[in-house]
């Protein structure tokens, strides 16, 4: 289960590299890596093809990074989720959010098996501060059925 300790943890953390990012500016990934930078996290972006996310240096994979995140969020089709997971941790990135819709049971416990703190079947909006629009709704009807849930 989520702790919220978790979530903080994960945010204050010193580096992420986000796997997700596209040429669609309307992708979760290129979303959350926008959100992250407007928060002052340091933030990498990650996509094989691309050189650029606006005007930020895009790096095709983990090992091009000039540093090791700390952290990595994974919003890509489930079917690249595994291999990017054991990308991380063979880089050693032992901090995953793998962002809702992309997680699978072979990530999570690839996850699991390796040591990895790892978060997912959530959604990055309802927990990066500050929570605004949809998200903080959604957040808040979440606690609210979590309280109900557990009596």
């Amino acid at each position: 289960m989520l702790t919220q300790k978790q979530i903080e943890d994960f945010f204050n953390l010193g580096s992420y590299a986000i796997i997700g990012v596209s040429r669609n500016p309307k992708k979760f990934g290129n979303t959350i890596y926008k959100e992250m930078k407007a928060n002052n996290l340091n933030v990498y972006p990650v996509h094989p093809e691309l050189e650029k996310i606006g005007d930020d240096k895009c790096y095709k994979d983990l090992k091009t990074l000039p540093i090791k995140p700390e952290a990595l969020i994974i919003s890509v089709n489930k079917l690249k989720t595994l291999d990017t997971v054991k990308d991380a941790v063979n880089s050693g990135i032992k901090n995953i959010w793998i962002q809702l819709m992309s997680d699978t049971p072979d990530a999570i416990n690839f996850c699991k098996n390796n040591g990895v703190n790892l978060i997912s079947k959530e959604c990055i909006f309802m927990y990066m501060e500050p929570v605004v629009g949809f998200h903080k709704f959604h957040r808040t009807l979440k606690q609210i059925f979590s309280v109900f849930s557990k009596n």
